[in-house]
C-alpha cells in the first residue's frame, strides 16, 4: 500500500484486481487509505477472533437492521487521483477502488474465510474441476443486457488468454499453468468450468476469480478479431462505466481529476433482491452517496477528518494518541497483509550490482528495523525478514533465524559491509576507506524514491538512506513523487521503441530485465508495498518467477522458490503445505528479492456516527451494509 495511499482513508477496497492490492501503493498499510470500508474482498490471514463474519459484531449487537436507514453522504480521501477506469490496464490502488464502487465481482471473503457469493458461487467436487454459477439477476448497462456465462468465457478465452497477451492485461499470468491457458468451458447460460492441471484445494481464495469483474462480450467482441489494443483501451464505455448496470452498489456520476470522484447509490442493485442475506442486506448501499476527494497533502487529509469533512481517513502512527483521544473519531488498528520493503531495480537501467545476494542482503543489513518499527510507527509495525507476516499459520520460524536481517548480530555496518565486500568481488566497485567508488573512480550514489503523499514513508527513506550512508558508504539521494507517477513511469516497463521482446507479463514486466525497461531510470524505491497474501501465500509467486506479472524490478531467483510455490500450491495435506511454504520462506529470506523491512498495522479514523468498520483483517468485505447512526 502506498504511503500515499497508506494514511489516507476510506478508499481502498482490497480487490484482486488492484495489482497494486498485490503492489500496495507505498507503506503498508492502506493502499488508497485502507481504511477497511472498501474492503469487499480483502486478503485475510488464518487466526482466532471472536467478531462475526460481517466484521460489524458489535454494531449488530446494539443495533437491529432496522435501524440501518439510507441517508447521508459518504467521503473519503486519496493521496493521488486515479489513473483510469479502465480496470483491464490499472493497477493502482486509487483507480481500483473508483471502479469498484460501480460494479461488485464474482465473490467476496469473510471474516470467518468463507466464499460470500456477490455475483457468483464456486463448487467443486474433486479441488481441480471448479464449476462457477452466476446468479439470474445480473443485468449490464448500456443495452448489454443479461450477464451470463458466455460474457465470462469470451472475456477470459479472448483477452486474459489472447495470443501474446496482445491485449496487454495486467494478470494475464493468473490464467496460465506452465504456459499453458487453464482450460475454461461454458456448461449453460450461467455456468461455466474452469479446468485447473492440477488440483486446488484453495483456488476459490486466490486472487483469481476472487475478486475478478467482468466485461460485457459485446463491447469486447469490437476489438477482440483485429486485437485491437489501443482501441480496448481507449473504450469510452468502458472508461466512463456506462456498462455497469445493476452490478455495484453505485453509479458514476462525474470524476473532476485531481479533485474528486462522485458516485451515487444504484438503485437497481442487484444484491437488494436477493433472498436469505438477512435484513441488513435488504436495502443496500445505506449511503445516498460515496465521494472520493483527492487531497494530496497528508496534514489537509488529518485536517478534514479533524473538522468532519470526510467520513474516514487513515492515520499516521505519530497521530494515532491524538485521535485515539478524540471522542468523535472512532479509531480502528487492523492486521494488513503488505509488507514494507526497499525495492531494488534489477533491470537494465537500475544498478547492476543489485542483481547479487549479498548486495541486496549487505543494503537490508545497514537497515535497524527495531529502531524503525519502535520509533517512526511508534510500535504499530514489526520487523519482516520473509514474504510473510507471523500472524499467519503460514508462517514458519524455523530456518529463519539465520537470515534475520536488520536485526541483532545482522544489523550495523559489520555485517553489511562483509556482505558488500562479498558482492563486490570480481567487479571493478572497491572501498576507499569508509566510501564505495565505482568502476570510474567515484563515490557510489543511488536513488532512492518516496511517496510525496505522505510523511512517514518520506521519513523512512531518510532514516534507510541515512543508515545506507553510514554503514556502506553509498550516497543516496531522496527523491519524492506521486504514487501514480511512480506506478507510470518507474515501476511499469517496456522494450524501448524498435526493440521486440521475447515474452510479456503485461504492464509491470514487459520482458527480460536486459530488454524491458521504465520510462525513468531508478535505483531503489520504498512507494510499493507487496502483498503477502497470507490466507493463501503462493498468490505471491507473482513476485518471485522471472515472468510473474507484477515482477517489475526484474528479479531472477537462483533458486527454486516458483517450483516450491507451485508444489505448495497442489498440496492437499496442510501441514505437508505448510513444511513446503516453510521452504519457501526460507530461500526468500535468503535471496532477499527485496530487502524486507517492516509489517505495519492499518490505523484508520472513521466519524463516529459510521457503524460498519472493525479491527478485524477483513473488515470491509461487507462494505454495503456499513451505515450511519446518528
Amino acid at each position: 500500500m502506498s504511503p500515499e495511499d497508506q494514511y489516507q482513508g476510506g478508499l481502498y477496497r482490497p480487490n484482486r484486481r488492484d495489482l497494486l492490492h498485490v503492489l500496495g501503493v507505498g507503506g503498508a498499510t492502506a493502499l488508497a487509505g485502507c481504511d477497511g470500508f472498501l474492503g469487499g474482498n480483502a486478503e485475510q490471514t488464518d487466526r482466532d477472533d471472536d467478531s462475526d463474519s460481517g466484521g460489524t459484531a458489535a454494531a449488530d449487537a446494539t443495533e437491529t437492521a432496522r435501524s440501518r436507514t439510507v441517508s447521508g453522504e459518504y467521503t473519503s480521501v486519496a493521496g493521488s487521483d486515479a489513473n483510469s477506469l479502465n480496470w483491464l490496464y490499472t493497477n493502482d490502488t486509487t483507480s481500483g477502488a473508483y471502479v469498484d464502487l460501480t460494479l461488485d465481482s464474482a465473490w467476496a471473503i469473510d471474516n470467518d474465510q468463507n466464499v460470500f457469493p456477490l455475483w457468483a458461487e464456486p463448487s467443486t467436487e474433486d479441488g481441480q474441476t471448479y464449476r462457477i454459477t452466476l446468479r439470474d439477476n445480473l443485468q449490464w448497462g448500456g443495452g448489454y443486457g443479461q450477464m451470463t456465462a458466455e460474457d465470462w468465457v469470451y472475456m477470459i478465452t479472448n483477452v486474459f488468454q489472447g495470443e501474446g497477451n496482445w491485449a496487454g492485461y495486467t494478470n494475464a499470468g493468473d490464467w496460465f499453468r506452465q504456459g499453458e491457458p487453464i482450460p475454461v468451458e461454458q456448461v449453460d447460460t450461467l455456468t461455466f468450468e474452469i479446468r485447473l492441471p492440477e488440483v486446488d484445494p484453495t483456488f476459490p481464495l486466490k486472487p483469481i476469480m476472487w475478486g475478478q469483474s467482468c466485461l460485457p462480450e459485446g463491447i469486447l467482441e469490437q476489438y477482440v478479431p483485429d486485437r485491437d489494443a489501443e482501441g480496448l483501451r481507449q473504450d469510452e464505455e468502458i472508461n466512463t462505466l456506462q456498462y455497469t448496470g445493476n452490478l455495484g452498489p453505485y453509479t458514476y456520476e462525474e470524476w473532476e481529476r485531481e479533485s474528486q470522484y462522485v458516485t451515487v447509490r444504484n438503485d437497481d442493485y442487484y444484491l437488494r433482491e436477493v433472498e436469505d442475506l438477512g435484513e441488513e442486506w435488504e436495502d443496500v448501499p445505506y449511503f445516498e452517496s460515496y465521494t472520493v476527494q483527492v487531497i494530496p497533502e497528508e496534514s489537509s487529509r488529518l485536517n478534514a477528518l479533524r473538522n468532519g469533512e470526510v467520513t474516514i481517513a487513515g492515520i499516521p502512527p505519530r497521530n494515532a494518541q491524538e485521535f485515539q483521544d478524540n471522542g468523535d473519531i472512532d479509531v480502528y488498528v487492523q492486521p494488513q497483509p503488505f509488507v514494507q520493503a526497499l525495492k531494488y531495480n534489477m533491470r537494465a537501467n537500475g544498478w547492476e550490482l543489485f542483481r547479487e545476494i549479498p548486495v541486496r542482503q549487505a543494503f537490508v543489513c545497514a537497515v535497524d528495523k527495531t529502531t524503525l518499527a519502535e520509533n517512526l510507527y511508534r510500535g504499530f509495525a514489526e520487523p519482516a525478514y520473509t514474504m510473510q507476516p507471523r500472524f499467519s499459520k503460514w508462517y514458519v520460524e524455523e530456518g529463519i533465524q539465520e537470515y534475520t536481517f536488520g536485526t541483532g548480530d545482522l544489523q550495523g555496518s559489520g555485517p553489511a559491509r562483509t556482505r558488500m565486500e562479498r558482492g563486490i568481488e570480481g567487479t571493478q566497485y572497491e572501498y576507499d576507506g569508509e566510501t564505495l567508488l565505482n568502476p570510474d573512480g567515484d563515490p557510489v550514489t543511488l536513488s532512492l524514491y518516496a511517496s510525496s503523499a505522505s510523511n512517514t514513508n518520506q521519513t523512512l527513506a531518510e532514516l534507510v538512506g541515512q543508515q545506507i550512508e553510514s554503514n556502506l558508504g553509498i550516497s543516496i539521494q531522496i527523491e519524492t513523487i506521486p504514487g501514480n507517477t511512480f506506478q507510470q513511469q518507474y515501476a511499469s516497463n517496456s522494450p524501448p521503441e524498435g526493440e521486440d521482446a521475447p515474452w510479456s507479463s503485461g504492464p509491470f514486466n514487459g520482458g527480460p530485465r536486459d530488454v524491458s525497461v521504465s520510462q525513468e531510470p531508478w535505483d531503489m524505491s520504498v512507494v510499493l508495498g507487496f502483498n503477502t497474501y497470507p490466507r493463501t501465500p503462493s498468490s505471491s509467486v507473482t513476485f518471485f518467477r522471472e515472468r510473474g506479472n507484477a515482477n517489475y524490478t526484474g528479479y531472477v531467483p537462483e533458486s527454486n522458490i516458483p517450483e516450491l510455490y507451485a508444489e505448495a500450491s497442489r498440496t492437499v495435506d496442510e501441514s505437508e503445505r505448510r513444511e513446503l511454504f516453510g521452504q519457501v520462506f526460507r530461500q526468500i529470506a535468503r535471496e532477499q528479492p527485496f530487502g524486507f523491512l517492516l509489517m505495519e498495522s492499518d490505523i484508520t479514523g472513521a466519524q463516529d456516527p459510521l457503524v460498519g468498520p472493525s479491527d478485524t483483517f477483513a473488515s470491509g468485505w461487507d462494505y454495503q451494509r456499513y451505515y450511519f447512526d446518528r
